[in-house]
C-alpha cells in the first residue's frame, strides 16, 4: 500500500465529545469546577442542536481543561493557569499548521528512517530532512538529485 497524501483521510479529533460528567472524571476535576471555568469564559461546550441540555465538550476542551489543571497542580492561580494554558494551545496550533503544511512523508535515507519537511529552497532542489540520533532531533538538507527516494509509507 503507497502512502498518497491527496487521498488521505486523517481521522478528525473534533468528532469526539465528552459529557460534563466523563470530561471531570478524565481530568480529575470537578463538574462544578468546569460550569465555573465555562461561566468565566474559560473553556466552552459545545453548542447542541437537540432538545438534551447536558454539557457535551469537545476535543479541544478536554486538552485546555486538562492543561488548566496541570497548571494549577503546578501551583499556578487559575487566571495564571488559564493564560498559560491559551499560550500552550496557541503555540500547539502553529506547530500543528506548520507541519500539516511541511510534511512530506516519512522516508529512508542513509540508511535510517527521516521525515521529509519539503523543500528547503525556492527553486525546489534541496530537501529538509529530519531525523533522531541518539535521542537528539538532527536536520539534514540534501540535494533532491543526489539519491532516490525509499518511501516508508508502511510505517504511517
Amino acid at each position: 500500500m503507497n502512502f498518497d497524501k491527496e487521498n488521505f483521510k486523517k481521522p478528525s479529533l473534533d468528532h469526539l465529545q465528552f459529557r460534563i460528567g466523563e470530561l471531570a472524571r478524565m481530568t480529575n476535576i470537578s463538574t462544578r469546577q468546569l460550569r465555573y471555568w465555562e461561566k468565566q469564559g474559560y473553556v466552552q461546550a459545545i453548542d447542541r442542536e437537540d432538545e438534551q441540555e447536558s454539557r457535551l465538550y469537545g476535543f479541544r476542551a478536554f486538552i485546555k481543561v486538562a492543561i488548566i489543571k496541570q497548571n494549577l497542580d503546578d501551583g499556578d492561580s487559575l487566571h495564571d493557569a488559564v493564560d498559560k494554558a491559551n499560550e500552550q494551545l496557541e503555540s500547539a496550533m502553529i506547530i500543528h499548521h506548520i507541519m500539516k503544511k511541511a510534511f512530506q512523508g516519512i522516508e529512508e535515507y542513509e540508511g535510517r528512517v527521516v521525515v521529509n519537511l519539503g523543500y528547503f529552497d525556492d527553486a525546489e532542489t534541496q530537501l529538509l530532512y529530519v531525523y533522531l540520533e541518539s535521542g537528539k532531533v538532527k536536520y539534514r538538507v540534501v540535494d533532491k538529485r543526489e539519491f532516490p527516494i525509499t518511501r516508508k509509507s508502511q510505517l504511517l
